[in-house]
């Protein structure tokens, strides 16, 4: 593709149309564009027209998105026949035009088009730095420190933000000689540079913030971004190990990074977007010091007592808005490291892990308006936070490793200090229980975050309470409540309680509240029935010693044809058509049970209709998989169950590539 006037119309027009809010004229611009993405030096007009001053902004703004996602599929192209449509490559030639204008360009251009140049400059970085591109570490330095005398901001957080994305590889691939020569190299050059930038930038916030009024946020904003990008470029380069220069200037370092803690710029946090940004660089100055605490413990000794201590007190001081959890949870790792280190002895001093629990631990494990949006909004996502463990990047979550860490070295103070926050969470709740249900769920997040499993078992513990006694007195009046929709969040904590400690509760007890278990299956909150659902589900699972199963079909059976009738009304529920976990408690309870034919018919039919609908629009894999996988439990010798779904699957559009028994 020669660059002429008539190139210059033709992408300008295409781009053009792909803006239109109308289908058809997109549509054939899009077309236009693929057919001509395969024609050489493509790219090379494309960037050409992103640097034409006379073509409109929103036109060449969409020209650089086209650009970096024409890079990000032909820049490398892969001869895995599995990896999707191949495309065309850029030759080599074209390659080397790019790599010549690029940096320019990306530094001359407006801010949005200037964030997808850098983008696209790092997916060349990716493949080609530094081996196949030379030039770029050493022209991203001479721009860096041309911008830097004229103190142009825009152009060095372009720069930085362009060296933090080609950087950031040495942070997620493994240590090699290869690596480490690439590592070397940038550190060589570029180590210096950034600790000039880094020390420019922080005494011009001093002396902006120093000024009558603070200085305007306009002036500070940009100084900020510089050091959070400076600070990420260090994370980068520290990771694979301690470099020499780095650690023959952590003084210069560690004494901006505390500052960054420790001062307030009021002109600057007193908006929402300023907050955002002053918060971003303490916890990306959090997690430098999380990195050395937890690879240069030696060398960064010195600093530690200063740093816990400004770490805690903006802690304390951190609002619950989830606009700030980043730097919560980064501040709350910080401490856990530091609590499992030698240098523990920093929380042995009398009344510190009172205050820490008190200061710290319970504000952020109580429940947010946030937590009970996602509850109400989003059930998928807060089980998947709350159950299965992914919300170690939650307040609440490391709010209670932090305890645990302390706990490491600590145990009997800790569980001591926790067991009586527990008391009073349960007394103020039982002063006013509708005002103050918040307090009791606390309590119950509290013993299940802090349990603990046996090496080796499934068996879960724990030391804060007698679990007999709280899940008499606490879980059961919840699980006994008829009304199974008030306090949902409530009830969901309950369930959680039951299901973890499941093997501590004795079989008595904990068949009396089967039926309890079943009613719960009706909740209109998916939380409660998918939790009450699981709640089933493990119990069946559970052994005593010798590995004999504690509940049987003797045990099960007279209660399947109402335990049953429920688990297929709640899959009627809004969100719950295809909600995996009733479906697993189905194929557990027909795996445990003794299917009589008045059992197993209704349940084909229902069966039937839900793998109908599935067949359709199939969306969830997991629910797929146990609902394929429990039709021969529903026959005598699995004969019938297996031509039945042979019977629906046959004429249905529905993926079936894979054997789906699964291991019972």
């Amino acid at each position: 593709m020669e660059w002429n006037p008539e190139t210059l119309q033709f992408l300008s027009q295409c781009f053009l149309h792909t803006l239109s809010p109308q289908p058809e004229p997109r549509r054939a611009a899009e077309s236009s564009l693929s057919e001509a993405a395969d024609r050489p030096n493509y790219g090379l007009a494309v960037l050409r027209l992103v640097a034409e001053p006379s073509v409109d902004e929103q036109i060449r703004q969409a020209a650089a998105v086209n650009f970096k996602n024409h890079l990000r599929t032909r820049w490398v192209t892969s001869n895995d026949l599995n990896a999707g449509p191949t495309f065309s490559p850029i030759l080599d030639p074209e390659k080397d035009q790019i790599k010549t204008l690029i940096v320019s360009l990306m530094l001359s251009s407006s801010p949005r088009i200037q964030s997808q140049l850098s983008e696209a400059l790092a997916v060349i970085g990716k493949h080609d730095f530094p081996k196949s591109w030379p030039t770029l570490l050493p022209e991203l330095i001479s721009n860096l420190q041309k911008a830097a005398q004229s103190s142009d901001y825009a152009s060095i957080n372009g720069i930085l933000g362009t060296a933090n994305s080609i950087f950031k590889k040495f942070r997620y691939q493994y240590k090699t000689n290869d690596l480490l020569l690439d590592l070397k190299y940038c550190l060589d050059n570029f180590a210096a540079p950034l600790l000039d930038i880094f020390l420019k930038t922080a005494s011009l916030i001093d002396s902006t913030a120093s000024s009558p009024g603070g200085g305007s946020p306009a002036t500070l904003q940009p100084l900020f971004e510089s050091q959070r990008l400076c600070c990420r470029i260090f994370y980068s380069l520290n990771f694979q190990e301690l470099p020499e220069f780095f650690e023959d200037h952590m003084k210069e370092w560690m004494g901006e990074f505390r500052k960054y803690l420790t001062t307030n710029y009021p002109s600057l946090e007193s908006s929402s977007d300023g907050l955002a940004l002053v918060d971003q660089l303490r916890a990306a100055v959090c997690e430098n010091i999380s990195l050395y605490m937890e690879k240069n413990e030696e060398e960064f000794q010195g600093y530690l007592n200063d740093f816990a201590s400004a770490v805690w007190s903006l802690l304390t001081n951190v609002s619950q808005s989830s606009s700030r959890d980043k730097l919560a949870v980064t501040a709350m790792k910080f401490l856990t490291t530091v609590s499992t280190s030698v240098h523990h002895t920093l929380f042995a001093s009398e009344g510190v892990i009172p205050q820490i629990c008190q200061s710290i631990v319970i504000p952020n494990v109580r429940l947010r308006d946030e937590d009970e949006e996602l509850f109400e909004m989003n059930y998928i996502e807060f089980i998947r936070r709350d159950m299965e463990g992914s919300d170690l990047d939650t307040r609440r979550r490391i709010a209670c490793e932090l305890l645990k860490g302390i706990a490491t070295n600590y145990k009997k103070q800790v569980t001591d200090i926790v067991s009586i926050q527990i008391q009073n969470l349960l007394s103020s709740f039982a002063t006013n229980p509708s005002a103050n249900w918040k307090d009791k769920d606390c309590a119950i997040y509290l013993v299940v975050s802090l349990a603990t499993k046996k090496a080796g078992g499934t068996l879960v513990s724990t030391d804060l309470v007698d679990v007999q006694s709280f899940f008499l007195s606490v879980i059961v009046p919840e699980l006994q409540s008829q009304d199974v929709n008030g306090f949902p969040m409530l009830k969901a904590g309950a369930l959680k309680f039951f299901t973890t400690f499941r093997g501590l509760i004795q079989k008595p007890v904990a068949f009396q509240l089967f039926p309890d278990l079943v009613r719960f299956l009706g909740a209109e909150s998916n939380v409660v029935h998918s939790y009450a659902a699981s709640c089933i589900e493990k119990l069946l699972l559970v052994k005593d010693e010798g590995g004999k199963a504690r509940y049987t079909s003797a045990d099960i059976t007279p209660c399947v044809p109402v335990l049953m009738n429920n688990l297929f009304n709640s899959l009627k529920f809004p969100e719950s058509e295809e909600n995996q976990y009733i479906m697993k408690c189905i194929l557990r309870v027909l795996a445990v049970a003794d299917i009589s034919s008045e059992i197993a018919g209704p349940c084909i039919a229902g069966l039937t209709s839900i793998l109908n609908e599935v067949c359709k629009n199939p969306r969830n894999p997991i629910f797929n998989h146990y609902l394929l996988s429990l039709w021969p439990f529903l026959s005598d010798g699995h004969v019938r169950g297996m031509h039945l779904l042979y019977q629906l699957l046959k004429g249905a559009s529905f993926p079936v590539s894979k054997p789906f028994w699964p291991m019972m």
